[in-house]
């Protein structure tokens, strides 16, 4: 039974959408992006020190009160897409983004031109220590800026572009009905009630889900690979026009890490796709298997995971941040009233997201809860992001944002730290060979996975650059890609080639799933340090995350004695999950 607590409440933004305070803060950043507009538009290279800080923080305070709108229309419209009225409310809110971009315009044109030698000239340049990162940041894009008029010009074009893209594939997505025989009866369910048919026991059954999936999908494959197609040229077009050197140049610099650092990630990452290969030959002799496939991947083999309530997980997943620290579990218990949408229902998104504010805003989670193990994980995941951005609210807004590699650490930590909580709740070696298991499952999907998508992404962009791709030359990518993953123990077919459209991460951003093995990688890093460290650590990584943005992540991980650009780090990390199916080997 549902109540109050499982479902947000979004009244800490508006009452509702006829909210006077929702009307008034629209008028307000009008306002103020008007006043703005006219008092800094063409003067922001001659300003001082001081007034540079003072258009600085006037700019904090505009984008707290215009993303207020913006953030809540979204949260409406990821559980109720179906409703028409909602639609409407998130193509108003899309507009008044677009309106108020281009009236800002002006600012990152400008920004281009504060160099450092230009900030270091001023007279009272300490009046805008706090920042200088910032602006650091902003001189990464100051070759690939366009003038005034063309960022206008672009944003324009996106709110009727790709930003209508995205809506459409999200809109398809969410008012899909999966059906699929259960017990001898056809059930009617919503993607994430399906996907977690994938952890069933019952083969046959995780086999009609998964061809469940397909034939959803399938009404709509032209539908999709147009969007893919347009999104991608479209994405090609602009980062040639701005002078990036390929598709995945904005993505990296967006995220503040050295090109070699990514690439070294990639490839090492790569390389050890023979560890998946490793450990599906141990799954697919455990399971007994001649045709181990894809939907036997996440299925637990070493016995059934417990069915586990919403009140048990939110339990586990409380007991396992307070266990790291008292702070962190003092942070985590807010989100439990109200913070969080729970349960699966149609209209609402798939999969689950951690939605961040401007400080000193709190963020909003959404999950799709099914009572599994996974679940648990996937709570554990996205209070990691909250509590990334409850702390980084110590900054100020331009300070607070961390790029999407760094941004994945900390929801990947929490996940460990809810593994160490389970493995010290047990002494059954049975058990604990099953949570081994799973962290190894959990590696392959964070980190090997992940970098599998990216390969894809990297020649299906490469593909698009060349001429219009249709549905089965990316399938025929996808499938080759799946295959150099999984290796020889898993056996793919035909409706694996499809997977690609499923997977909502190429539509809404380019390149993002890289950020899931950097974390992953890192994560196990911070691990080591925690385990020989101890409480000692614990400051050090609260310290971490309440820097927010304010440090590249290479200079934040330096702080821990982390060194990102060590052509090595990547691969202790791949080292660590060899011992853990060494390990395992060793048990079967």
């Amino acid at each position: 039974m549902q109540t109050s607590r499982d479902t947000w409440d979004l009244s800490d933004l508006y009452a509702g959408p006829d909210d006077p305070k929702l009307a008034a803060d629209l008028q307000s950043a009008r306002d103020q992006t008007a006043a703005f507009a006219q008092q800094w538009r063409g003067g922001l290279k001659t300003a001082s020190g001081a007034e540079l800080r003072q258009a600085f923080e006037q700019f904090e305070d505009l984008i707290r009160v215009a993303h207020r709108p913006r953030q809540y229309a979204n949260l409406r419209y990821s559980v109720a897409s179906d409703d028409p009225a909602v639609q409407a409310e998130l193509a108003s809110a899309q507009a008044f983004g677009a309106e108020i971009d281009q009236k800002l315009a002006f600012w990152s044109v400008e920004m281009a031109d504060l160099t450092e030698a230009h900030v270091a000239a001023l007279g009272d340049a300490d009046a805008v220590a706090n920042y200088l990162h910032y602006l650091e940041f902003q001189q990464l894009f100051a070759a690939y800026t366009l003038s005034e008029d063309a960022e206008q010009t672009v944003t324009r074009k996106d709110l009727t572009g790709k930003t209508s893209w995205v809506n459409l594939y999200m809109q398809l997505c969410a008012g899909m009905k999966f059906e699929v025989e259960v017990g001898g009866e056809v059930q009617t369910m919503t993607r994430g009630e399906v996907q977690a048919l994938g952890l069933e026991p019952d083969r046959a059954l995780r086999d009609r889900a998964a061809d469940a999936i397909v034939a959803s999908f399938a009404p709509h494959r032209e539908v999709m690979t147009f969007i893919f197609n347009t999104l991608f040229e479209d994405h090609r077009t602009e980062m040639a026009a701005r002078g990036y050197d390929d598709a995945m140049h904005y993505p990296i610099l967006r995220d503040e890490v050295p090109r070699p650092v990514v690439d070294s990630l990639l490839n090492t990452a790569t390389e050890s796709f023979g560890l998946a290969h490793r450990y599906h030959a141990v799954r697919k002799s455990v399971m007994g298997l001649d045709d181990y496939a894809m939907h036997d991947l996440r299925v637990p083999v070493f016995g059934e995971e417990p069915t586990v309530s919403w009140d048990e997980g939110r339990a586990l997943v409380m007991d396992a941040f307070t266990a790291f620290s008292k702070t962190t579990g003092e942070l985590a218990g807010p989100f439990f009233d109200g913070w969080i949408d729970v349960f699966p229902r149609p209209g609402k998104s798939s999969g689950a997201f951690c939605s961040p504010a401007v400080p000193p805003e709190h963020p909003w989670l959404l999950l799709n809860y099914t009572d599994t193990m996974d679940d648990v994980f996937t709570l554990a995941h996205e209070m990691g992001h909250g509590l990334h951005s409850v702390l980084s609210n110590a900054q100020t807004p331009l300070n607070a944002r961390t790029g999407k590699a760094l941004a994945e650490t900390a929801s990947v930590f929490a996940e460990l730290w809810l593994h160490e909580h389970l493995m010290s709740q047990t002494a059954d070696k049975a058990r604990r060979r099953q949570l081994l298991d799973r962290q190894i499952r959990d590696a392959m999907g964070t980190a090997f996975h992940q970098v599998a998508y990216i390969n894809w992404e990297r020649r299906a962009h490469l593909a698009r650059a060349e001429g219009a791709v249709d549905a089965v030359q990316f399938g025929t990518i996808w499938f080759e890609e799946m295959a150099r993953l999984v290796g020889e123990p898993v056996r793919l077919q035909e409706r694996d080639s499809w997977r690609w459209m499923a997977i909502p991460h190429f539509v809404f951003a380019r390149f993002y799933c890289y950020s899931y093995a950097f974390g992953k990688l890192l994560t196990l890093a911070l691990h080591g340090l925690w385990k020989e460290c101890g409480d000692a650590f614990v400051d050090d990584y609260l310290g971490f995350l309440s820097a927010g943005g304010s440090r590249t992540p290479v200079d934040a991980c330096a702080a821990l004695g982390l060194d990102l650009a060590d052509p090595g780090f990547w691969q202790r990390g791949c080292d660590v999950v060899e011992g853990w199916i060494d390990e395992l080997e060793s048990l079967v």
